[in-house]
């Protein structure tokens, strides 16, 4: 006989939208930064997804992770002349 709580049961958890109340999935998402007129894009960002009005909800220490990188990258570029920073994670 087995015991029921032996068995492991893979749970995916999900959250209601706390812009409209529907499920949010599991998905990716780009972030997108502006500051004194450059841009940066931050690429495949694990994130809360509501399919029906699009809100996103990124886990807070990746959020604080990705924020601290994105204003560094503006102050050591504020002098440059570019238009935008892309961040892409390779395939592998």
């Amino acid at each position: 006989m087995r015991d029921s709580h032996s068995a492991r049961v893979k749970v995916t958890v999900s959250k209601a939208c706390p812009e409209c109340g529907a499920a949010m999935r599991q998905g990716r998402t780009t972030l997108h930064f502006e500051r004194g007129g450059s841009y940066a894009d931050v690429e495949n960002v694990n994130a809360m997804l509501c399919e029906r009005c699009g809100a996103r909800s990124v886990p807070g220490k990746t959020a604080l992770k990705i924020s601290d990188a994105v204003e560094r990258l503006f102050r050591a570029g504020k002098d440059l002349d570019m238009t935008g920073i892309s961040f892409h994670k390779l395939a592998s």
